[in-house]
């Protein structure tokens, strides 16, 4: 349940990012919407005053910050700024492949034949819903926002099995509140730098609205989901919730429709339910993948 609900966390703050992202810079996007979630954790923890944690357990787990939602969520909204809040999710829906693929490469496991064929499958599936001969023409035409959102998603991949073998040191919020602080204060180091070298990163929306919406994105994306997520590696494998991750693209389209009304082809739709299945079906079968 706890994954289940991380993923409608993220496929739906996936469209208010993108939306909020009409009116602000990626950059300080991010500062605005890591210091709501970081204000929220803190004030939960204050509140709840649970049992002091050793400070080696929250060592081993805060710096994981820098690259979730850090580094990962920069690119990715930088990617976003420039991609449709559809094709990101399509992407990002990749992630649980990436984290099996991770833990073969780290952990020594080698994958089956099945794991190969349904990897094939999924990346076929996926090269048919992002319309891949125009994302390259775009690609080639200086729009790099797929490439950004892809190595972001790999970059969160490596958070999650990192944070899969950890999860356990620490209470759930507290890892969290740990990681986004350490994520915050490296966004307001790139935060920074930007206002000196980019323009457009000292431009801040004027009216109230722009402002609820990144902060609501914020609280729910990252205060919320990254809970929710955290619960669910301390009872679960990092490939069984990777599995859940599947569910994201599904609530990220459905959002995209509904708010953005970005839509996809038959055929789009078509890849894109192939490549959520064949993810989902490698996350569900550590087997696919021996020691």
């Amino acid at each position: 349940v706890n994954a289940t609900l991380a993923a409608l966390c993220w496929g739906g703050a996936t469209v208010m990012s993108k939306v909020a992202l009409g009116d602000f810079a990626p950059v300080p996007l991010l500062v605005v919407q890591l210091a709501v979630s970081v204000a929220c954790l803190w004030l939960v923890i204050w509140r709840r005053r649970p049992a002091p944690n050793a400070p080696g357990a929250v060592l081993r787990v805060a710096w994981l910050g820098v690259l979730e939602p850090g580094l990962a969520y920069m690119l990715g909204l930088c990617g976003l700024a420039g991609a449709g809040a559809a094709e990101a999710t399509l992407i990002q829906s990749s992630e649980a492949l990436m984290i099996v693929l991770l833990s073969v490469v780290l952990f020594g496991q080698r994958p089956t034949r099945r794991f190969l064929v349904l990897s094939v499958l999924a990346l076929a599936g996926l090269v048919v819903a992002l319309n891949l001969s125009v994302t390259m023409a775009n690609f080639r035409h200086g729009g790099a926002a797929e490439l950004l959102i892809v190595v972001a998603t790999l970059v969160a991949a490596v958070y999650v099995v990192l944070s899969g073998r950890v999860a356990g040191t620490a209470d759930a919020i507290v890892i969290v509140a740990w990681q986004q602080s350490v994520a915050l204060g490296f966004a307001l180091v790139v935060l920074a730098i930007a206002l000196i070298v980019d323009p457009a990163a000292r431009v801040l929306p004027v009216g109230i609205t722009p402002w609820l919406i990144a902060a609501g994105s914020g609280a729910v994306q990252y205060a919320l989901a990254f809970t929710l997520y955290m619960k669910a590696l301390r009872s679960i494998p990092a490939n069984t919730a990777g599995a859940f991750l599947s569910l994201t693209p599904v609530f990220g389209l459905t959002g995209a429709f509904l708010v953005l009304h970005e839509m996809l082809s038959p055929t789009q739709l078509a890849g894109a339910a192939a490549t959520v299945f064949c993810v989902w079906r490698i996350s569900r079968e550590p087997a696919l993948v021996s020691g």
